[in-house]
């Protein structure tokens, strides 16, 4: 792994992905992580460095190579659109990380890639979950195309002209709970402002959930 000043893109993992990952005892034993939406690196780097082995999805070529090049030459990094399906991946693994990735898929591809993942989770899976709500200020910003997905016209955060999907807090725990079995759950809410385009963006709405799959 890199020296911190020469990581490329996020340098620090999610706060919630950090408190999950000390709370259930994870820095206290090592196994096989799977992140989907993976990025630059940045979560993995978290688990890499309690010598969990690392494997990553993203669809932005850009981003696998920063991976690479922050992580070195140990995690299995693989790029695919995961609008389209899970791609071939060796399981088991111990922990599951879905922190920047359901928002930007339709409620069936959410549903196609959860359930394809299933199979390749351990049992007692620590599972991680972070999306957005229906009370994120972006929701209905954009032209509807499904219930509670909307092509957002969001210039502000960067996302003009893509998906986004909101969730309801039961909405999101009956998914996780219906493709995972996740149990042994807790429900944090997350909301916050942020620094957008270099204007203040208040009203940012996230819901992180994470438990054990069964």
């Amino acid at each position: 792994m890199r020296p911190l000043r020469e990581i490329r893109g996020l340098k620090y993992p999610d706060e919630f992905v950090v408190r999950h990952f000390f709370k259930r005892g994870l820095s206290e034993r090592s196994g096989r992580v799977l992140e989907l939406g993976s990025g630059t690196g940045n979560n993995l780097a978290l688990y890499q460095a309690w010598d969990w082995a690392c494997t990553g999805v993203d669809y932005d070529a850009a981003a696998i190579d920063d991976a690479r090049h922050n992580l070195g030459a140990g995690p299995v990094l693989v790029q695919a659109d995961l609008s389209l399906g899970l791609p071939p991946l060796d399981g088991p693994f111990e922990a599951l990380i879905v922190p920047n990735l359901l928002c930007y898929l339709t409620g069936a591809q959410a549903r196609a890639v959860l359930t394809a993942v299933k199979a390749r989770l351990a049992p007692g899976c620590e599972v991680f979950v972070r999306t957005r709500l229906v009370d994120d200020y972006r929701y209905g910003r954009g032209t509807e195309e499904e219930p509670d997905g909307f092509r957002l016209a969001t210039p502000e955060t960067g996302e003009a002209g893509l998906f986004n999907r909101f969730y309801t807090q039961a909405g999101l725990v009956s998914l996780l709970t219906e493709t995972l079995g996740l149990a042994d759950r807790a429900e944090l809410a997350v909301r916050f402002d942020n620094l957008q385009a270099g204007r203040r963006v208040g009203g940012n709405s996230d819901l992180v959930v994470w438990g054990t799959a069964a």
